[in-house]
């Protein structure tokens, strides 16, 4: 396996930023192309690239054995990447995915037309509008789906938290350390992440553990007639948590999701 930095501008409200992240490669393709099709990776809400306990990584080692390439990137004020945690929105970061979808098509290792999105938590949403916007998406895989965050934030709740701090003079929402702003609630107010997807016509595996904070019910709206409808396989696994951080339930993630990407890439190695 090859491991390459990622580094892309892009534009938006808070100006220009530069994203980082890591491209993950087979050694060499069996086949003889110079390309492979490719899993871009998009975090939950103040994590970055390798996830909880490195589960992107695990991710990552085996989409990669099956002959997956595989792009990991830090979200605008997450990580390494540049901007500040203070200006975070879903249609902030939906925008930057866009842009950071045009950068991987034009790399000469990737297929630019052999293109798989993965999502967990908050990133599991921001994927699932950016595929619907791409419009050339081949799967879609969603863990942990936090669509829950328009109906916490709409009810002035962050995971149970206040965020009445927001209206203070400097005022700011205290995120595991990090300093969020009201962009953030202020995005929310009019987001609909059902209807913003809906237009997705792909393939999608959502995973959703019964012991995850956020309720199932939030991954099964998105096999609604008028969402994904029959194209959404919704999977339900007993006694998994949020970050999917105890085994064997982090070992069906990880497999299920390598074998749905398997399944709708063109070419694979494995």
């Amino acid at each position: 396996m090859r491991l390459l930095p990622f580094t892309t501008a892009v534009t938006g409200n808070a100006g220009s930023r530069v994203l980082r992240g890591t491209h993950y490669l087979p050694d060499a393709p069996s086949d003889g192309a110079d390309t492979w099709p490719t899993a871009v990776l998009l975090h939950g809400f103040g994590g970055s690239r390798v996830e909880t306990s490195g589960v992107f990584v695990r991710l990552a080692r085996a989409l990669v054995a099956a002959g997956i390439g595989v792009l990991a990137f830090d979200r605008a004020g997450h990580g390494e990447s540049d901007g500040e945690f203070f200006d975070t929105s879903v249609s902030g970061d939906i925008a930057d995915t866009a842009q950071v979808l045009a950068a991987v098509r034009e790399s000469p290792l990737v297929d630019a037309a052999d293109l798989h999105l993965v999502g967990m938590s908050l990133g599991s949403v921001i994927a699932s509008i950016a595929a619907a916007e791409d419009g050339d998406i081949r799967s879609l895989t969603m863990w942990s789906t936090a669509a829950v965050f328009v109906d916490d934030i709409r009810s002035g709740h962050i995971q149970g938290r206040s965020l009445s701090s927001l209206d203070e003079p400097d005022g700011f929402f205290d995120f595991l350390g990090m300093r969020l702003g009201p962009a953030m609630r202020d995005d929310a107010r009019d987001f609909d992440p059902y209807a913003r997807a809906a237009a997705y016509r792909g393939p999608a595996l959502l995973l959703h553990g019964t012991a995850d904070f956020v309720p199932v019910r939030y991954a099964q709206q998105y096999a609604d007639p008028d969402v994904f409808g029959a194209r959404a396989e919704v999977v339900i696994v007993e006694g998994a948590d949020h970050g999917w951080m105890e085994l064997p339930q982090r070992d069906e993630l990880i497999s299920r999701t390598v074998d749905f990407v398997q399944t709708h890439a063109e070419r694979t190695t494995a």
